[in-house]
């Protein structure tokens, strides 16, 4: 057995004794008729022996447990050695390590020891679970494409297409700021339908030619905060929509932090900069909750409150503010034109950052952990909205590569492209013995966004969703890039109000928050999908 070296999970959610329905307490181990060694009628002895520590059987477990803790693989399942201790009861009995991993995981990470966080069957039994696959199971259905119906709210927020305007001047709130008064985040435990699911569905490997890019760890705090599901929506540096109180303006993120809400639940909190023109510079603002932010994207900007500065070719760095300021265009409000066109600016412009890798000499290529791709945050490892058919296509970035031209060391004219795998999202109807294909290899918040999805669409739809590998290892231009992914469980309530979103998933209607996003340059008239390099992140 190769060397290793001891890890230890410092608590435990076991119970010793439990109570049953009766209000009796019984222990939390087989009985002692499961106990008995006694040989039948017909000579056979089936019962259960207690395995001491330091057993071969005790190390194996403990061994496996750790390695996969390390990992996050599975392992081979063991029914020869069950694992009790649950908190509700001795039927509650774990068959192998790959099946109390899950619970093992939850107990390590969760430090606030939330049973609704954690996903083992046992904790969470309407998730989907693997078992032994039998010896034989049925063809898998066709993968068809997701068409769960989006409605839309009367009042903003509004699914965004090209040329849709916020309320920026005018008095106004959105139906999510009515319905999240309380600051209620998406929640963590998804509202029951009260439909049944079935208790066993076998895995169905589908032959797959294309081999999933092994994920590489996060590189920074930072980066692998943002790799966390329902952990911060938003990011350092980002231009976002804020909510001034009376409208709506843009503004960038400066510092963000975890605080506790009344129901002792992590809530962010932001510290945001207001933009304006150049000769304004308005004080920072704290914004307590993420239901008084939204994406750059899911809105467009509305036209100048300046009639002047409605005429095409205008820049933020080609108008005299000046004038602007002193009349000379007419009525109307200088700090809000100012935010607008800053915000263009920036829509139209790239910031490569985190460079890992010079190959300028031997290659002619840089390799970055991050952009800043318009007003979005970009990270390797996580994906990004890609502008392909049938608009719903997504990339794991693995890679994010600055290409020089031969014989130049000129930035100016580089080509950048990210490489990674392509994925389509797809649906197939649920049925015994048949699970879609495996995303174990995909990032921490796809997998967690599909696993809520699917505990809505399941019970309600019988239909599963998952991610189909469809390119691998894939160059794509920036300019191919719509923008961040975001996961539809914790935007989507955030842009349509938690109860109309709550009343949907009941209904299983969960669909794609892609579609209430637009794609990066759409704000502007020219052709948006040429971005230019922006040395810094600050407008001048």
């Amino acid at each position: 057995m190769a060397p290793y070296l001891p890890l230890y999970v410092t608590r435990s959610d076991g119970k010793l004794e439990v109570l049953t329905k009766s209000r009796k307490k019984e222990l939390n181990a087989p009985s002692d008729d499961q106990l008995n060694n006694k040989p039948d009628a017909k000579g056979n002895v089936d019962y259960f022996k207690e395995v001491e520590v330091g057993d071969a059987k005790e190390v194996d477990w403990r061994r496996k447990l750790g390695g996969m803790l390390i990992r996050e693989i599975g392992g081979q399942e063991n029914a020869d050695a069950y694992l009790y201790g649950h908190p509700q009861g001795r039927k509650k009995r774990y068959r192998s390590p790959g099946d109390f991993f899950p619970h093992l995981l939850w107990l390590a990470t969760d430090e606030h020891g939330d049973t609704e966080n954690c996903s083992c069957k046992f904790c969470a039994p309407d998730d989907i679970q693997v078992f032994e696959k039998p010896d034989k199971v049925r063809p898998p259905e066709p993968v068809k494409k997701e068409q769960s119906p989006v409605k839309k709210d009367s009042a903003p927020p509004k699914p965004p297409t090209t040329g849709t305007k916020p309320l920026v001047v005018a008095p106004g709130r959105s139906n999510s700021q009515d319905a999240n008064a309380s600051g209620v985040r998406a929640p963590s435990k998804l509202p029951s339908t009260g439909a049944a699911i079935p208790s066993a569905i076998a895995r169905q490997t589908a032959p797959q030619q294309l081999v999933p890019t092994q994920l590489a760890p996060a590189k920074c705090f930072e980066q692998d905060q943002d790799a966390q599901y329902n952990k911060y929506i938003f990011r350092p540096g980002e231009l976002v929509w804020f909510n001034r109180g009376n409208a709506w303006g843009l503004s960038i993120i400066l510092k963000r932090t975890l605080t506790r809400d009344v129901h002792n639940n992590d809530r962010a909190r932001y510290l945001v900069q207001p933009i304006s023109h150049p000769f304004h510079n308005p004080p920072t603002r704290i914004i307590e909750s993420e239901d008084g932010l939204r994406p750059w994207l899911a809105w467009s900007p509305p036209l100048p409150t300046h009639q002047g500065l409605a005429a095409p070719g205008l820049t933020y760095n080609s108008i005299d503010w000046k004038s602007v300021c002193s009349g000379r265009y007419g009525q109307g409000d200088a700090e809000v034109d100012g935010s607008i066109f800053a915000a263009k600016a920036v829509d139209d412009s790239f910031t490569l950052f985190d460079q890992l890798a010079n190959n300028t000499v031997t290659t002619g290529e840089r390799l970055y952990n991050g952009i800043y791709l318009g007003g979005e945050k970009i990270w390797t490892g996580e994906p990004v909205r890609l502008r392909k058919d049938p608009g719903q296509d997504i990339m794991v970035v693995r890679s994010i590569v600055e290409r020089l031209k031969p014989g130049s060391t000129s930035t100016a004219s580089a080509s950048v492209f990210v490489v990674g795998d392509v994925y389509r999202f797809g649906t197939s109807q649920l049925q015994p013995g048949l699970e879609p294909p495996d995303n174990r290899h995909l990032p921490l918040r796809l997998r967690q966004d599909l696993e809520y999805r699917n505990r809505a669409t399941i019970q309600t739809r019988r239909t599963l969703s998952f991610w189909k590998i469809i390119q691998a290892q894939t160059a794509v231009s920036i300019t191919d890039v719509k923008g961040r992914w975001y996961e539809s469980s914790t935007l989507l309530p955030i842009l349509k109000g938690t109860l109309e979103y709550s009343k949907e998933f009941q209904r299983g209607e969960v669909g794609d928050v892609g579609g209430f996003l637009n794609a990066r340059g759409d704000c502007n008239t020219r052709d948006a999908a040429v971005p230019y390099r922006m040395g810094t992140r600050v407008v001048e």
